[in-house]
């Protein structure tokens, strides 16, 4: 089966694959390697299934501390692990 071309297409012909194009195509994915390699992660991701009567709380109370739930729940727990620690001091 013969290769089909953007020559041949009329339809197509506002696509070129000229020495231009193909070397901006090759820019083009190098710079996308470049910028798709991720960064070192640097948090955890987990799963969380709480119970039905938490999830109210927890809304309203991000909300008003103006956190998302995420940030809300890493303070919690920062100022769970600070409490310990203090306790554990005396």
């Amino acid at each position: 089966m013969p290769k089909k071309s953007f020559k041949d297409n009329p339809a197509l012909a506002f696509i070129g694959n000229t020495q231009e194009t193909q070397e901006a195509q090759q820019t083009q994915s190098t710079t996308n390697a470049h910028n798709t390699q991720e960064p070192q992660q640097t948090h955890y991701r987990i799963n969380l299934k709480l119970r039905p009567e938490f999830r109210q709380y927890l809304d309203d109370e991000a909300w008003k501390a103006r956190k998302s739930i995420t940030e809300y729940l890493n303070d919690l727990i920062a100022a769970d692990m600070a409490a310990k620690n203090e306790g554990a001091g005396e």
